[in-house]
């Protein structure tokens, strides 16, 4: 890549990662996922509970697989994104969004345990659905299982239009990438 215009992407790209504080005061960078991180992925999917792997992967894949499943929303028109955290700035969290029609994309959300409950889902949603929006998707969809209250709980507070249906797995999540109206009471 010429000079210039590697310029103009390592720009574009710190323009796109944005560090953000968490409910509990920790910081993390957010930023979209980039070829080659494949070894990060696998520390993170290597450190996740079983329950937490059967939660994303509605099942238990070899880590080889679950990372490979991660990285493949590299595809043109798909959108991924990372969290950074900790003294290592480890990535401690991934979103997806991968297109399975022309304005709409399946969303996945992975957070390692020690990093749940702490209002990183909630961050990683809304950078995804502007990410995806951005990339012409008007609607993410999210297979989520039956028990996953907390997952749901993200996406019934994330301000976005959320419509709940039976899914191939149990709960089956559609979720508009364009933020519902704010209304001001004072503004009438």
């Amino acid at each position: 890549m010429p000079p210039a215009l590697h310029s103009l992407h390592a720009t574009r790209e710190a323009r796109r990662s944005r560090t953000t504080i968490l409910r509990d005061g920790s910081a993390v960078r957010v930023r979209p996922l980039e070829a080659g991180e494949e070894p990060a992925l696998l520390r993170l999917v290597e450190n996740l509970s079983a329950e937490s792997l059967y939660s994303r992967f509605f099942g238990t894949p070899t880590p080889e697989r679950a990372v490979g499943s991660l990285a493949d929303c590299l595809r043109p028109g798909d959108a991924a994104i990372v969290a950074q955290g900790g003294a290592q700035r480890s990535i401690v969290a991934h979103a997806g969004a991968f297109r399975i029609g022309e304005d709409r994309a399946e969303a996945a959300f992975l957070v390692a345990d020690e990093w749940q409950g702490r209002g990183l889902g909630s961050i990683l949603l809304s950078r995804l659905a502007a990410t995806a929006r951005e990339r012409g998707i008007a609607t993410l969809v999210a297979e989520v299982l039956p028990g996953n209250d907390p997952m749901l709980a993200v996406f019934q507070r994330s301000g976005h239009p959320v419509r709940v249906q039976p899914g191939d797995y149990g709960i089956r999540v559609l979720i508009g990438t364009s933020p519902l109206a704010v209304t001001d009471p004072l503004a009438a």
